[in-house]
């Protein structure tokens, strides 16, 4: 049984002094990592859906979980996060909603 049935929907932010180009969040394609403010361990991420990416100002965004090997019972609404893209901070975000998918079972 996968800890992974669930959608992370944010508020989230870009930097533009930390990156040339804004990431595509509805490609399926951006994994970055999420930090939790004032922890160290580095979640996986992928953004599956959101608005574009405008620098510096705040957007919505959907991410699902992509390791199964990592605890990701600390994002809950209302927690603050940053955003890591190969080692560098590139932006923050806050947890607005935690969405959990409805298990099916195997047939």
């Amino acid at each position: 049984m996968s800890n992974l049935e669930f959608t992370i929907c944010c508020t989230v932010t870009f930097f533009s002094k930390k990156r040339r180009t804004p990431p595509n969040l509805n490609n399926g394609k951006y994994c970055p990592h999420l930090v939790i403010k004032g922890a160290e361990q580095q979640l996986g991420v992928n953004f599956i859906d959101g608005e574009d990416v405008i620098f510096d100002k705040s957007i919505r965004a959907n991410a699902l979980a992509v390791n199964e090997d990592i605890d990701y019972s600390a994002l809950q609404v209302g927690t603050e996060f940053l955003i890591m893209d190969s080692g560098n901070v590139v932006g923050e975000g806050i947890v607005k909603e935690i969405f959990q998918h409805k298990s099916y079972g195997s047939k």
